[in-house]
């Protein structure tokens, strides 16, 4: 399963520069395209909340600052 916002998530967009190749890679291929896609942070803050998370806001659930 791919996530569907895969492409145009602002986490990415904003941090790919920023994180580590291996980081980068991990957490696409696992919270992504991966196994854990429905335990993805951003996913479930949507559906809490009702609203786009913070662009701050990683897959696994930590802020980037």
């Amino acid at each position: 399963m791919v996530c569907e916002k895969l492409k145009t998530c602002p986490f990415f967009k904003k941090y790919k520069e920023d994180l580590a190749p291996t980081d980068y890679d991990l957490m696409i291929e696992n919270y992504c395209k991966g196994p854990l896609t429905h335990q993805c942070a951003r996913l479930n803050y949507e559906k809490e909340h009702g609203q786009k998370p913070p662009d701050d806001l990683s897959p696994i659930g930590e802020y980037i600052k």
